[in-house]
């Protein structure tokens, strides 16, 4: 009965989110359908499957989702069946359509239940169901089991899942078994490698669980086991060495077993975007753990005056402000990062909070409270115009790209207000845009100058960023630092200007009829009739050839199709 009951909050839970309506059945048969389905189900998988019912029962019980669609599959149902004859039209039905197992396991171990796979019955793979009940004998919670699929459930075998976990447990003792299996369910890689592998892992969790509280380390209550286990593995994930945290969890178990993922998280990114690696941003997290308490969307700073008050030296922070306007203005403390990267004083401000302790007073709401001091012209002049802009845009996506471009490091600012109208994605699109520069090797303090200047080159994809770029750097030769200097080429129209441009550069330049080449803002941001008259300049009879073959897409592909065709020994 609890499996039934669960069943059914997952079966209304789900009929929000495009589960079948089960139109095939009489509505007055419809809730006595799931029961007898999972019942039917369950038989099914003992009498042909040969599953202990406690496997069976787990399967049909915790597969809500995969009942639907059972029963949205049978033939229509006459509305004059009684309730009764319901269990065996099911059964009946079995008999002649074999059931498709993979989905009802698959949602049983807590994964969607996926029927893009070869593999129809549980028993097509030798050694899948003795995996499970290895698994499930040790005590291994059914639902989890989808933690441990495919790596260790069907490439593991049996026998070998069975002796590994004898042998961690031997090393472990005196722990609960609860332990135990939240380390497995975290770290597949203990069942999946030999232990002797494992050492630093296996030598972390013994020094972690044993910090923790006595009625703690005694539960047997795998999911608090698991808790610790999972955020371990956020410092892990994050560049901490394993081996080197375990003793630092029961001095930070408030961190360990309280704290929510998400704000680990996003303290974690905090401290990597200032640009503390990634171990040392663990181990200062865990040795101050008071950073936690701060919250940082609720703290509003004001640059360029908060870093004066750290302490950052006048004449680099004014330098910075002069080549940076747009960081100007106010922000969120949790937007720190992106404000000192676009400045380049990220390791300045590292060296005042780097010791902990008293100095991470610079990131508590009463340090900035102490200073009011902001600049009241910048403060007017933002609020004006915002209100023009969001007259003329819809106010939602107006704030969503403040947001984003305070995120980046820009501040509350007239610049910032320019930019907003110009920019058309969503706050999400514009992220991921900005983040694949960064990650093709744009610097950021250039893209921060490049979207004060031209923001519209975030209004493209990634696929045509990624075409722009590598026409850039690998056809033209330039590097990236050349946006510095030119940062229109991003926003050029690639097929109908940048290339059939340089296309007819390239022929002059093979017939020596072009001594010297020229700049891309000669090239490209001249207009049509300027690019014309410079190549007349350079041939009187250029520019016919330019608007018979070149001019345009269509025109190139042709012309160039031609001359291969007349002289085939160029291919």
């Amino acid at each position: 009965m609890p499996l039934l009951r669960a069943a059914l909050r997952r079966l209304f839970s789900t009929e929000s989110s495009g589960a079948p309506k089960l139109r095939n059945l009489p509505y007055r048969l419809r809730r006595a359908a799931v029961p007898a389905a999972r019942t039917a189900v369950s038989d099914y998988l003992i009498s042909t499957r040969y599953l202990p019912s406690s496997h069976a029962d787990s399967i049909a019980g915790l597969a809500p989702r995969s009942l639907l669609d059972f029963l949205a599959g049978i033939p229509a149902v006459p509305s004059t069946l009684p309730s009764s004859d319901l269990p065996s039209l099911l059964r009946r039905h079995l008999s002649f359509h074999p059931l498709n197992e993979l989905p009802f396991f698959l949602e049983s171990i807590g994964l969607p239940p996926s029927t893009d796979s070869e593999l129809m019955f549980l028993n097509d793979h030798p050694s899948l169901l003795q995996a499970v009940a290895v698994l499930a004998h040790f005590g291994f919670p059914w639902s989890r089991l989808g933690l441990l699929f495919p790596n260790v459930l069907l490439q593991v075998p049996p026998d070998l899942i069975s002796a590994r976990l004898v042998a961690l447990e031997e090393c472990l003792r005196p722990l609960l078994r609860a332990a135990i299996i939240a380390a497995c369910l975290a770290f597949p890689s203990l069942i999946e490698n030999d232990l002797s592998s494992s050492a630093p892992l296996v030598d972390d969790l013994r020094r972690a669980y044993g910090g923790l509280d006595p009625d703690l380390g005694a539960s047997n209550d795998i999911d608090i086991f698991l808790r610790v286990c999972r955020r371990m593995q956020m410092f892990y994930d994050a560049g901490v060495k394993i081996g080197s945290i375990g003793g630092l969890v029961g001095c930070n178990q408030r961190v360990f077993l309280e704290l929510k993922e998400e704000l680990i998280g996003e303290r974690l990114k905090f401290f990597k975007s200032l640009g503390l690696a990634g171990e040392e941003a663990g181990r200062f997290l865990l040795s101050n753990p008071g950073v936690f308490d701060i919250d940082f969307d609720d703290v509003v700073i004001s640059v360029p005056e908060y870093l004066r008050r750290v302490g950052l030296v006048d004449d680099e922070v004014d330098a910075a402000v002069k080549l940076h306007p747009f960081v100007v203005g106010r922000n969120r403390l949790r937007n720190l990062p992106g404000v000192l990267r676009a400045m380049g004083l990220s390791h300045r401000f590292l060296e005042k909070i780097s010791g902990g302790g008293e100095s991470l007073r610079y990131l508590s709401p009463d340090f900035v409270a102490e200073d009011a001091s902001y600049d009241l012209e910048v403060e007017r002049a933002f609020l004006d115009r915002m209100v023009k802009v969001k007259v003329e845009k819809n106010v939602q996506l107006v704030d969503a790209k403040l947001e984003f471009l305070k995120s980046i490091g820009y501040g509350e600012n007239k610049i910032a207000t320019h930019i907003i109208p110009v920019l058309h994605s969503t706050q999400e699109m514009l992220q991921e845009r900005f983040d694949y520069l960064l990650e093709r090797g744009v610097e950021y303090t250039m893209l921060c100058r490049i979207v004060s200047v031209f923001p519209k080159v975030l209004n493209q994809g990634k696929e045509m960023l990624n075409e722009k770029l590598n026409y850039m750097t690998l056809e033209l030769g330039y590097s990236l630092e050349y946006l510095d200097c030119f940062p229109a080429l991003l926003c050029f129209d690639l097929e109908n200007r940048v290339k059939p441009r340089y296309a007819m550069l390239r022929w002059l330049q093979e017939y020596g009829l072009l001594k010297r080449p020229l700049a891309p803002a000669t090239v490209l941001a001249n207009s049509e009739k300027k690019f014309i008259s410079n190549l007349y300049n350079v041939h009187p009879a250029a520019p016919k050839l330019w608007l018979e073959c070149f001019s345009s897409r269509i025109h190139m592909e042709c012309y160039l199709k031609n001359i291969q065709h007349q002289h085939p020994d160029n291919e």
